[in-house]
């Protein structure tokens, strides 16, 4: 009889899923990996393990070891399951546009909007050094462009984030290439130098999607084991993006995207105040 293996992605074996001979020489009791796949597996699993316990476990620059590693127990967590990686699982549950449905972007941002730590200037339009008329915002602006150019609404525990951070950038901010979703468990992968390999993976990701990137920066290099991945599907492409954003804005009078599109423009006005909306 043949069985069907899970496989295991690691950091010196990769091996997608595989038909293997159902016996005691090519799987263990009770396993879902054929031998080999779970010997690498579990080589992996051992040695980071060893990493954590060495010296009564990893060590802050204080010298006392911290509370949680949240980032070996996601590790650990996400080994028993079908994904085996963390970036596996990544991939499998972040949700990108439909490259249809970006393209008629013309890889351009819908609004003038840039992120602004100062909540008290959130909401305000201003000025860059530059000069460029802007609207100061928080994260609400680039999530309802996501949201309203997907045609849902949002799920709870769910996380938008910016594939490039490039929040003072208003042609990158509201940019739909630029834009992704996933649950919130999963969503601390995606932010800082903790997993760089899940930032590498969504840039070229996003770029090999929609073929856009920010001004300045190279195009990103495909990572290794990239092509081992199963990405998410995308929401159905709109026919009409502009429709669809017109409708939205028309029944959001008081959002701050309106107010952006009315007093500062956006991409469909052609950057000058648009009252209809």
């Amino acid at each position: 009889m043949i069985r069907r293996c899970r496989g295991y992605v690691g950091l010196t074996y990769q091996q997608i899923p595989h038909d293997v001979v159902d016996d005691r020489e090519h799987f263990g009791p009770g396993k879902s990996q054929c031998r080999v796949c779970y010997r690498a597996y579990f080589a992996d699993w051992k040695a980071r393990r060893a990493v954590l316990h060495q010296a009564g476990g990893p060590r802050t620059s204080t010298g006392r070891p911290p509370v949680l590693d949240g980032v070996q127990e996601l590790s650990e967590l996400i080994s028993q399951t079908k994904y085996q990686t963390i970036l596996s699982a990544v991939a499998a549950h972040t949700v990108f546009l439909d490259p249809a449905t970006v393209a008629q972007t013309q890889g351009k941002a819908l609004f003038p909007i840039v992120r602004d730590r100062d909540m008290s200037r959130r909401g305000v339009l201003g000025s860059l050094t530059n000069g460029r008329r802007v609207m100061f915002d928080d994260n609400t602006s680039p999530t309802l462009a996501f949201l309203w150019s997907a045609g849902r609404t949002k799920g709870p525990d769910i996380q938008f984030n910016h594939v490039w951070v490039c929040s003072d950038d208003p042609d990158s901010y509201t940019a739909l290439w630029n834009i992704c979703a996933t649950p919130a468990f999963l969503g601390k992968t995606t932010d800082g130098s903790n997993h760089p390999d899940v930032t590498a993976a969504l840039r070229y990701h996003a770029f090999d999607l929609y073929r856009c990137k920010p001004a300045g920066v190279p195009e990103p290099a495909k990572p290794n084991g990239y092509d081992l991945l199963t990405w998410a599907p995308t929401p159905p492409a709109l026919a009409s993006l502009e429709s669809e954003l017109r409708e939205r804005l028309r029944s959001s009078p008081k959002s701050r995207l309106a107010i952006a599109g009315r007093q500062l423009g956006w991409l469909f006005s052609e950057g000058l105040p648009d009252t209809t909306v």
